[in-house]
């Protein structure tokens, strides 16, 4: 999931400035992204009685295939914009606590805080930086909406991955 991130985080705003969107509107952008973080953390402990960890992850990387399609191929559109930022509740909110609760269940008692170390190092340290060094060359070689694009992709192969070997 973090590498699906590497291009949203280098360059969004960027992209939407590039796009003539003024710098307040895409301020309002991310906090809107900020708020359905908040919103899907809030109804955290109903989710987690209803859905399977499984099922919360599997949701969260096919958000990040929509998502981010949608940022690269529909820029003009302020709406789908806005509908793609609404997706952040998911693909950073869900599957920031899903994982997190499946390192709990995966590493008890004392190698609870090396699962947590791993995840850490490994989810946002290896991951993020691998995205955004990615990005950064699609970029360059390919343009804004083929970089998207790609990360698309990695939400996808998440959800892949998660459909074929998870079953927590």
């Amino acid at each position: 999931m973090s590498v699906a991130h590497g291009a949203l985080y280098a360059f969004y705003t960027l992209f939407l400035v590039e796009h003539g969107y003024s710098k307040s509107l895409i301020g309002v952008l991310w906090t809107l992204g900020v708020v359905a973080e908040i919103v899907l953390f809030l109804a955290l402990p109903v989710l987690l009685r209803r859905h399977t960890l499984r099922a919360l992850l599997l949701v969260s990387f096919l958000a990040a295939g929509v998502r981010f399609t949608a940022i690269g191929w529909g820029v003009a559109s302020l709406a789908l914009l806005a509908a793609a930022q609404l997706l952040h509740g998911l693909t950073f909110g869900a599957y920031h606590a899903a994982a997190v609760a499946a390192v709990h269940r995966l590493f008890k008692g004392a190698l609870a805080v090396r699962g947590q170390a791993l995840y850490a190092s490994f989810s946002y340290g290896l991951g993020g930086a691998s995205g955004l060094l990615l990005s950064g060359w699609c970029w360059s070689a390919l343009g804004p909406e083929l970089t998207f694009t790609v990360s698309s992709a990695f939400g996808l192969a998440g959800a892949c991955l998660v459909f074929w070997r998870v079953r927590l």
